[in-house]
């Protein structure tokens, strides 16, 4: 597995849209080529951390074209440009495979 992270900020106040919004991509979120898991986090601060889990490093390379569209939807609530790392998925669990 491999995993792509996106970090950003939110500009002051555009909280509540970022959530309708985000939640308003999600069919074309699960659409993406390879996607198994993903997840939005967002502290205090305003900065959201999105962690996305694909079965292949080529499923996520893939599936960029794709992730772009949906970040260009959200850039006018975003205070700096997204930073992208990509991961090796060393080890994977949870709790839902055992319920």
């Amino acid at each position: 597995m491999y995993a792509r992270m996106t970090r950003f900020r939110l500009k002051l106040g555009a909280r509540d849209e970022w959530f309708r919004l985000r939640d308003g991509m999600k069919a074309d979120i699960h659409a993406l080529k390879g996607l198994r898991h993903w997840v939005a986090l967002q502290g205090d601060d305003d900065e959201v951390v999105v962690i996305a889990i694909h079965d292949s490093v080529w499923s996520a390379e893939a599936a960029m074209p794709d992730v772009l569209k949906l970040w260009q939807r959200i850039a006018h609530l975003m205070a700096d440009q997204p930073s992208t790392r990509f991961y090796d998925v060393t080890r994977f669990d949870t709790i839902f495979d055992t319920v």
